[in-house]
């Protein structure tokens, strides 16, 4: 639990700055100061202890990395705490090169005893104010401006990932809206890799701060793709699959609201706790099979769980991928099986996926004229500018529970 004092972090790997930093506050009362001399060691501390940091004091002079990245990335993991940065007086560029990467304001060595204490103390006082303010704001009271499309499979395999990536460029593409592409796994998802994207950051840096994440942090862990739209990975650490809480999501969902017009969740096959979230909260689910009899039967368990928990039917529609797969079901039996129209059926064409995903380019930019991405690009049409209202209820928050012990219970 976090202390009345003050808690300090200062990153410097200059003796002579230390002993000031140590001297100025030996007669101040109420600060807890920790000193570290490495970013690894700094990021970890954050990391940790992220809710009861309250500045950053940041040297130019660091043991193991540029304080430059060091100071960006703290702005972008913390970017509520205040970071000072501290360089020479002659610096000039430096000063604006540090002031762009996320520092707050700086200060010059050698440093002057009431410039520290007065600088320190005016911007605990300006973040106060802050944070004031944004504890009144309703982030969820945004969330119906905001398209919320869910692409789910009961069955893995069935092309989740690849539908969504594409369904995002074609809707970026076509509407000029501002799209986020969200991985709901907590862990291991293919986002990535299916956009060839180098990622800073994920949602494993979001996962840190729990539900204390605020809308600085969201906003700047995501990663632009070429295309426009932005992406947030999942983590690559197996035991944030537990930390990603539903709590979580729809807080983070609630953020991202506020900020973009579409977002399209990959919630792939794996079900979650925090999948509930996706589903409930979509406008839209895509629910995706393949022309195949097992892909097919998880289809029906999904949509019998589904109609008897009271889930809104009418937001489910029907994705075919790979349709036409060499002894593959027909799009009507598909339809008849499921008691459902077909909205989109995706032809098998695994050359062109695999040139996808091999490149990590969408194949409605790759190849815009292929008959998959002419489809993709007609369902887009169709489903803007219109929108549905999520309909939501305490019977379809059972909706997870029970499809997953069935499915459990019916492993293919």
């Amino acid at each position: 639990m976090k202390s009345d004092e003050i808690y300090v972090l200062v990153v410097s790997s200059g003796h002579e700055t230390v002993s000031q930093i140590q001297r100025i506050y030996a007669v101040e009362r109420g600060y807890t100061l920790q000193f570290v001399d490495t970013s690894h060691e700094a990021l970890k501390i954050v990391g940790q202890h992220n809710q009861e940091i309250d500045i950053i004091l940041v040297d130019n002079k660091i043991a193991d990395a540029s304080s430059l990245e060091t100071v960006r990335r703290l702005a972008i993991l913390v970017p509520s705490v205040p970071i000072v940065a501290m360089t020479e007086q002659s610096a000039v560029n430096y000063v604006q090169e540090v002031l762009l990467a996320g520092a707050r304001t700086f200060l010059t060595k050698p440093l002057n005893d009431p410039d520290v204490i007065d600088t320190v103390s005016q911007l605990l006082q300006l973040e106060s104010i802050r944070r004031s303010r944004q504890a009144q704001i309703d982030i969820n009271a945004y969330l119906p401006q905001c398209e919320i499309i869910t692409i789910v499979s009961p069955k893995g395999g069935a092309g989740t990932t690849t539908l969504a990536v594409n369904m995002a460029a074609a809707i970026r593409e076509r509407t000029g809206k501002g799209v986020v592409l969200v991985d709901g796994q907590g862990s291991f998802g293919d986002l990535t890799t299916a956009l060839n994207l180098q990622a800073d950051f994920s949602l494993a840096d979001i996962l840190e701060h729990g539900t204390a994440m605020d809308a600085d942090l969201v906003v700047g862990v995501l990663s632009m793709h070429s295309s426009g739209i932005r992406v947030l990975p999942s983590s690559q650490h197996l035991d944030d699959a537990d930390n990603f809480t539903p709590e979580i999501f729809e807080k983070l969902l609630g953020i991202l609201a506020q900020y973009n017009d579409v977002i399209i969740i990959d919630a792939g096959s794996i079900f979650e706790s925090q999948t509930s979230v996706a589903l409930i909260k979509a406008s839209k689910i895509f629910l995706v099979t393949t022309p195949e009899m097992t892909s097919l039967r998880r289809c029906v368990q999904f949509l019998r769980t589904a109609e008897e928990s009271g889930f809104p039917r009418e937001k489910i529609q029907l994705i075919v991928n790979r349709d036409g797969l060499a002894g593959g079901l027909a799009l009507e039996d598909i339809s008849q099986s499921l008691n459902m129209q077909v909205a989109l059926a995706v032809p098998d064409d695994p050359g062109l996926v695999t040139y996808s995903l091999n490149r990590g380019i969408p194949f409605v930019i790759s190849n815009p004229r292929s008959v998959a991405s002419k489809r993709l690009y007609t369902l887009t049409e169709k489903i803007y500018p219109n929108k549905q209202d999520a309909s939501e209820g305490e019977p379809a928050r059972n909706l997870l529970g029970r499809l997953s012990l069935r499915l459990r219970g019916n492993s293919a």
